[in-house]
């Protein structure tokens, strides 16, 4: 497999889970430049990262569609439950969840910021997310109760707040980050 990744991207989150699957791949790093080629657009029609080329020559891009098509073709690394499980379920909506629930706030409040923009509305939806992520992990320390996909993503896009120096993140939230940051698996993503 290969994976078209930029440092600081969305492309990140998909570098971990290689290394939570822990099979071969490759890694071509991209600049904005080298993502706006016809060659790249051929592969991602919008010039972005990620883009993952599977084993066959196929490629899948977005990130969580990605992560999860990673999940179901690597059972055995223990990520995703089986098809039809209640916990499948909740895969899906933990990983939608922070696509839709917890990230758009997160680069809109970005984008307030760096602009001098008023982060009130974003801010405010962030905080609602995240205190809905913070009760799920009032009784566990991962959304499944062992590590799983969904976890990829939620702490990924949490963990977003960290780096960009938003200072709002419930406690749980805050400790749940630094437990997946912690994992062996993201060490080694980090340090690629």
């Amino acid at each position: 497999m290969r994976l078209y990744h930029m440092p600081g991207s969305r492309s990140t989150r998909v570098l971990w889970m290689l290394e939570e699957i822990g099979v071969p791949y490759e890694v071509t790093p991209m600049t904005r430049e080298e993502r706006k080629t016809a060659e790249h657009v051929r592969r991602h029609p919008l010039g972005r990262v990620p883009v993952l080329e599977l084993n066959d020559g196929s490629l899948l891009f977005e990130s969580a569609a990605i992560c999860i098509q990673l999940a179901d073709l690597y059972p055995e690394a223990g990520l995703i439950p089986p098809p039809g499980s209640p916990a499948r379920g909740r895969v899906y909506q933990w990983c939608l969840f922070a696509m839709t629930e917890l990230e758009p706030p997160v680069f809109h409040w970005m984008t307030a910021r760096r602009e001098g923009a008023d982060q009130t509305v974003p801010a405010e939806r962030y905080h609602v997310a995240a205190a809905v992520l913070d009760a799920a992990l009032a009784d566990r320390e991962w959304l499944l109760g062992t590590f799983s996909v969904a976890d990829v993503l939620c702490a990924s896009v949490a963990g977003i707040t960290h780096r960009a120096e938003l200072t709002y993140d419930p406690q749980r939230v805050r400790a749940y980050v630094e437990r997946a940051r912690a994992r062996p698996a993201n060490q080694r993503a980090a340090s690629r």
